[in-house]
C-alpha cells in the first residue's frame, strides 16, 4: 500500500516508521517545513520517501493530523483517508493501564491532580503533559523528556510497570482504559475552518469507561459510545480567599467527604477538574481517605495558576498553551472570586512560543477591560514596562508550550 503521510511536526515521522514496519510504501511530506534535516536524513536511511511541499501522485491512504486542511495535499489524489488519532489507534498495542485527557482547558491541570492521587493510592504513575512526561512519584514530577502531546507520542512512551495518565491535543487513541474530555469551552474550528475541535476531540473515545461533563453530554452523545458525566460533586465551604487554605466538601462513592486545599495555587480555578478527577478515582475504586488526603496535600502545577507570594506582592502565574481570552476570564473570575482583584494588574506576554496557534491579544485586552483591571503588554522579546507601585497583585498571562 502506498501511504502518503502529512505533517513531520506532530508525529509524522513516528507513524512513517510504523506504516514502514507495516510493510507499506511510505511518502513522509514536511507540509510546513519544520522538520530538521536530521529526522529527514534518519527517515530516508530507513527507506522512507520524504518530501516538502507535496507533489502530485496517487496513493492508496492519506495520513493526517485532523487540524491540517486537505488543500496542503496538493495535487495529490488517495483512495482512502485516515487521521494521525486513527492511526496511533492502529498501531498502538501498549496493555498497560492508560488514561487519555484531552478538552479545550483544564487537561494539564487535571492530569497533574489524577496523578498526585493515584500516587498517593500507592500506584506506579507515568505522566504525559505539556509540561513534560516522566514518573510522578512522592507529589513531584519527574520530567525526563519534552514532547508533543500530539497522539503519535503514546506510541514511543518507555518501558516500565506503571498507570499511564496521557494529556492528548485534539482527541485521542481510542484505545484508553479511560477516555475523559475536560470540556469543550469553545468549539473553533480546525483545518481552516473545515472541520470543528469537537469532531477530532471525539477520536478519544473508547469501548471502554469515556467521562465528559455533564453539561455537555448531549454534544458528545452523537458519537455512539457510551458515557459518564462529571460534575456536581464538589460544594466550596465558606469564602474562598487568596493566600489562605479552601475547604471543600465533596460526595465521593455515597458519602461526603471534606477536604483543605492549599494556598499555594488558584485553588478555585482546580475545581472543575477536581471534580474530573473524583470521577475517574470512582471508576477505579480509589479509596475515599486517599482521595481526601491527597487533594489535601496537592500543591498545584507550576505555570497553572501557581501562586507566590513575595516582596509585599502576589503573583499569579498562567504559563501555558491554552492562554486565550476564554482562560483569562476564567482566572480572573477566580481572582476576583477570591477577593484579590481590587489593586491587581495583568501582564500579557504575546509571543506564542512552541505552540502552533496565536493568541487573540484584542479579545484578552477587551476581558480584562471589562474586569476593571490595567493591562501590560510585553514585546515580541518577552521585555515588559515595571509594575506599576502600588500594585499588590500580578497575573502574570504567558502563552507558550514547555517550561
Amino acid at each position: 500500500m502506498r501511504v502518503l503521510i502529512m505533517d513531520m511536526t506532530h508525529g509524522g515521522d513516528i507513524l512513517a516508521e510504523e506504516f514502514l514496519k507495516a510493510g507499506d510504501s511510505v511518502m513522509c511530506a514536511d507540509i510546513y517545513g519544520t522538520a530538521p534535516a536530521s529526522m529527514k536524513e534518519g527517515l530516508v536511511k530507513k527507506g522512507v520517501s520524504v518530501c516538502g511541499p507535496v507533489t502530485k501522485g496517487r496513493y492508496d491512504l492519506k495520513v493526517a493530523p485532523s487540524h491540517c486542511p486537505d488543500e496542503l495535499a496538493g495535487e495529490s489524489e488517495w483512495a482512502h483517508e485516515m487521521t494521525f488519532h486513527e492511526a496511533v489507534g492502529k498501531f498502538i498495542a501498549d496493555e498497560r493501564f492508560r488514561i487519555e485527557v484531552t478538552g479545550v482547558k483544564g487537561k494539564t491541570s487535571a492530569c497533574y491532580l489524577l496523578a498526585h492521587v493515584l500516587d498517593t493510592s500507592g500506584l506506579g504513575v507515568f505522566l504525559h503533559t505539556s509540561r513534560g512526561q516522566g514518573m510522578y512519584k512522592n507529589g513531584s514530577h519527574f520530567i525526563d523528556r519534552k514532547v508533543s502531546i500530539a497522539p503519535t507520542s503514546m506510541l514511543r512512551l518507555p518501558a516500565g510497570d506503571f498507570v499511564i495518565i496521557a494529556e492528548c491535543s485534539l482527541g485521542g487513541s481510542g484505545k484508553a482504559d479511560i477516555a475523559a474530555i475536560t470540556n469543550l469551552a469553545e468549539d473553533y474550528g480546525i483545518a481552516k475552518n473545515t472541520r470543528n475541535a469537537s469532531d477530532s476531540k471525539a477520536s478519544i473515545f473508547t469501548d471502554n469507561v469515556n467521562i465528559v461533563p455533564c453539561g455537555e453530554t448531549a454534544i458528545w452523545s452523537k458519537y455512539g459510545h457510551g458515557l459518564c458525566g462529571y460534575g456536581g460533586r464538589i460544594t466550596v465551604a465558606g469564602k474562598a480567599a487568596l493566600g489562605e487554605p479552601l475547604g471543600i466538601s465533596m460526595e465521593y462513592r455515597g458519602r461526603i467527604e471534606n477536604a483543605s486545599l492549599a494556598d499555594s495555587y488558584l485553588s478555585l480555578q482546580y475545581i472543575e477538574s477536581m471534580e474530573l478527577v473524583l470521577e475517574i478515582c470512582e471508576k477505579m475504586d480509589v479509596p475515599a481517605d486517599v482521595v481526601t488526603h491527597a487533594l489535601s496535600t496537592f500543591k498545584g502545577v507550576l505555570g497553572r495558576g501557581e501562586v507566590v507570594f513575595e516582596d509585599g506582592r502576589t503573583t499569579i502565574r498562567e504559563r501555558n498553551p491554552g492562554i486565550s481570552y476564554l482562560s483569562v476570564a476564567r482566572t480572573l473570575e477566580c481572582v476576583r472570586a477570591m477577593g484579590a482583584l481590587d489593586g491587581a494588574v495583568a501582564v500579557l506576554d504575546p509571543v506564542s512560543r512552541k505552540v502552533c496557534d496565536k493568541m487573540d491579544a484584542d479579545a484578552i485586552r477587551k476581558v480584562v477591560s471589562g474586569f476593571g483591571i490595567d493591562l501590560i503588554v510585553a514585546d515580541d522579546n518577552g521585555n515588559r514596562p515595571c509594575i506599576p507601585a502600588g500594585k499588590k497583585t500580578v497575573v502574570e498571562f504567558i502563552k507558550e508550550g514547555f517550561q
